[in-house]
């Protein structure tokens, strides 16, 4: 579990006409079912801070950890602080697209935050502001909602509430992929605040592609333990995994009917993951897929992979606990073991390529016999005379290429 950051809590509602004051702004939000209508503040910056639970932080904020930092020994600053640095390194172009605008405008669209100062929505524009205050000297406030949970919002309503603001309005997610399966996973599988079908609603996508989604999730937390690094999103997140998980997910439903060789291939694949040497892991696993599973060598594949996977699990597993040094450490330790892998997923792939080439011959004859089969007799038999005439025609032609086909035979 994630430590809080020693942070001093305030109470905003508390200090408005002392230095918050209402503006003449107003923004619609939905809680609880019901769409209503909320006084914009404006609010100076030290009363506010970065929201832990937010999943684009998360991962950010294990990897902290896993540097050895104890998110709560920090100050209310200091923890800003680091996820500053962590929105700032996450897209950097877009943010300084935001501050320009800012900088030249205002905030034009207003935040939400908790009475507690816990920042729901705004998290970009807050970093914008801290920025331009610091760096630029600007006299700025974070304009925004305050929302009390003492006034019956439950953490999932605010989850919900910071759904909608993120997936459900019409406006860009600049989620990192990773990052967004990390919240699926702890919305839907850890803290169960939705179904699958509530969760599609409060991001208006479709169920099926949610559910695609908490597939990946869960991979990726397989994965994770696979290779001794249970809970390290930040992991998932450096080596760019949503695609090669995506991937991995269309190979392994054709598996789930055996439970046993559903293990098999996805420890194969784990490991192929972790020691390839092909820089675009989306389509090296991809090839896997297609060009050997599918294969006829499959089981043979599978055999001579498993002292692969072995290496792979043994050397990841004997280490105390991975981080992103211990993880390029165990990938140097297993150099011997990534030309082997490189090696067979080569050699079995183009057995496969050579055996494909080998049955296109087989696959066309086939596709002509059955497009023959489509031709009614009694049709033929009706033919009138030109129809006929073109007809004999192309049988012997057929038979003449049939005939070439014997005599190489």
């Amino acid at each position: 579990m994630m430590a809080e950051p020693n942070t001093d809590k305030v109470n905003l509602r508390g200090r408005i006409g002392k230095d918050i004051s209402k503006t003449e702004q107003k923004r619609k939000l939905t809680l609880k079912g019901e769409t209503r209508v909320f006084d914009v503040y404006q609010i100076p910056l030290e009363h506010l801070v970065y929201n832990k639970r937010n999943g684009r932080i998360i991962s950010w904020m294990n990897r902290l950890e896993s540097d050895g930092k104890d998110i709560g020994l920090l100050t209310k600053e200091e923890y800003n602080e680091q996820v500053e640095d962590m929105i700032v390194r996450s897209n950097t172009a877009a943010l300084e697209k935001t501050k320009n605008n800012i900088k030249n405008f205002g905030q034009r669209v207003a935040g939400v935050v908790l009475n507690n100062g816990t920042i729901v929505d705004g998290n970009r524009r807050f970093t914008c502001l801290r920025h331009l205050k610091r760096d630029h000297g600007m006299d700025v406030f974070f304009e925004a909602i305050i929302l009390d949970p003492a006034e019956g919002l439950s953490d999932i309503d605010i989850k919900r509430l910071e759904l909608n603001l993120q997936h459900g309005e019409e406006r860009p997610v600049d989620y990192n992929p990773i990052d967004n399966l990390v919240d699926v996973y702890n919305d839907i599988v850890v803290n169960k605040y939705f179904t699958v079908q509530e969760y599609a609603l409060n991001t208006n996508k479709r169920p099926a592609e949610v559910r695609k989604m908490v597939d990946k999730a869960e991979l990726m937390v397989e994965y994770l333990d696979f290779i001794n690094a249970s809970g390290k999103f930040y992991l998932a997140r450096e080596m760019d995994l949503d695609g090669p998980l995506q991937e991995m997910v269309g190979i392994l439903k054709k598996e789930e009917d055996d439970e046993e060789e559903h293990t098999r291939v996805k420890d194969a694949l784990f490991a192929a993951l972790s020691v390839s040497k092909d820089k675009d892991l989306t389509r090296y696993i991809r090839r896997i897929g297609s060009d050997i599973l599918k294969g006829g060598n499959r089981e043979d594949f599978l055999e001579e992979f498993e002292d692969v996977v072995d290496d792979v699990h043994d050397t990841f597993q004997e280490k105390e606990g991975i981080d992103l040094d211990s993880y390029r450490q165990a990938i140097k330790e297993l150099e011997g073991t990534r030309d082997e892998a490189a090696s067979i997923v080569s050699r079995r792939a183009e057995e496969t390529a050579i055996l494909r080439a080998k049955m296109k011959p087989l696959d066309a004859m086939n596709t002509a016999l059955k497009s023959l089969e489509t031709i009614d007799m009694d049709h033929v038999g009706r033919f009138d005379g030109k129809t006929k005439e073109e007809f004999v025609r192309l049988m012997v032609q057929m038979r003449e290429r049939l005939s070439a086909y014997e005599g190489r035979l």
